[in-house]
């Protein structure tokens, strides 16, 4: 035996701990944006992104062993959004109208910014989940074909050919509806 001292269970559970906390503040930022433009909501972004933090928690010690535990999140999230979606797909009905009275769309940014694109969110908020997620991870997260089709746990022509069909349906949707860069870039509309 060497000459240290045993480490005490609760000061290994409390750097695990620790660890895990340090981990959350740094990903959160980027994390969180990613939940919102899988659900297109704020609320919901949060829940999910909290539900997802607690589902890696109890696994962190061996997920914080992983190349990347950011890419691990991605699949939770992912997967649980399509579960809810799922669960709730009986239940929910959308409509072709944003609601006036509804709380401004934003994207959350790295450093807290935040840059409007109504139009944009409401086309992706359209887009079926398996599409949203190919072309959230790939174009948004800047994640490869196969890195996408890990964390969708899919074949790499199905991220091919979800992201196209994403794409397609938002360039579609850009194209018919007004411009309203002008209202964003300081025209007194």
């Amino acid at each position: 035996m060497s000459g240290q001292a045993a480490i005490p269970r609760d000061n290994v559970a409390g750097s695990v701990d620790d660890d895990f906390e340090s981990w959350v503040r740094a990903s959160h930022p980027r994390l969180r944006r990613l939940a919102y433009l899988l659900t297109g909501d704020l609320d919901q972004a949060e829940d999910l992104l909290q539900s997802a933090y607690a589902k890696v928690l109890p696994r962190w010690k061996k997920v914080s062993t992983y190349n990347s535990p950011e890419a691990y999140m991605h699949r939770v999230m992912v997967n649980l959004r399509t579960s809810w979606w799922r669960r709730s797909r009986n239940r929910e009905w959308s409509t072709g109208e944003i609601p006036e009275a509804a709380r401004r769309a934003t994207i959350p940014d790295e450093g807290d910014a935040v840059v409007q694109s109504q139009v944009l969110l409401a086309a992706l908020r359209e887009l079926p989940e398996r599409q949203r997620a190919a072309v959230v991870l790939r174009h948004w997260c800047d994640l490869s074909e196969e890195e996408t089709a890990d964390v969708m746990n899919c074949s790499v022509g199905t991220v091919k050919s979800n992201a196209s069909r994403g794409r397609a349906h938002l360039r579609a949707a850009l194209t018919q509806s007004p411009d309203v860069s002008g209202a964003q870039k300081g025209d007194p509309r």
